[in-house]
């Protein structure tokens, strides 16, 4: 059995009795968008404990995702090579300024180093975009970042954009860093 599979298997037997067909089956779709990786699986267990804690139950939320990461930690798994920082899973709106027009859009992710956005129409690569990031107690900080990759198929992943952080201050790398722990 893949372990994709394995992991499907332990989400529908531990929500078999407490959640919607539906439920589950979007559960499965956040584990079959993960890559290989152990980061990538790790981040997936995390987006599906946070939905559980918010639909059904935060003791199962917290019961699964310890049951996948324990499963994820003993499997064999490669480390993601390409990633220098921690990604999590950060689905808020947020303001993105490209070429003097601001458009709110959706966040999927966030590390030390940038941040993923959906895009059905994403900006070109190299593109110098302003962000305005919405944390807790209503604060926002402001990032310059610039796109480093597109995905514009609507295959395993969301279409969107890539966008990297260039100069982020000693305050602003403090407050990225409480965000992604």
């Amino acid at each position: 059995m893949s372990i994709k599979k394995d992991f499907k298997q332990i989400i529908s037997e531990r929500l078999a009795n407490v959640a919607s067909p539906i439920f589950i089956d979007r559960a499965f779709d956040i584990m079959d968008q993960s890559a290989d990786n152990k980061e990538s699986y790790l981040a997936a267990a995390d987006m599906i404990r946070k939905r559980i804690a918010l639909f059904i139950d935060e003791d199962m939320a917290t019961e699964v995702f310890d049951i996948l990461k324990k499963e994820i930690e003993h499997r064999e798994l490669t480390l993601g090579a390409r990633r220098k920082h921690v990604r999590v899973t950060f689905l808020k709106r947020v303001q993105v300024t490209y070429s003097g027009t601001s458009h709110e859009l959706q966040a999927r992710n966030l590390s030390e180093g940038g941040i993923f956005i959906e895009i059905k129409e994403p900006f070109p690569l190299g593109s110098e975009v302003k962000i305005s990031l919405p944390l807790e107690a209503e604060t926002n900080i402001q990032l310059d970042g610039f796109v480093v990759h597109t995905n514009l198929d609507y295959g395993k992943h969301p279409r969107g954009m890539g966008i990297k952080f260039k100069e982020v201050m000693e305050n602003e790398l403090r407050t990225l860093r409480e965000v992604v722990k």
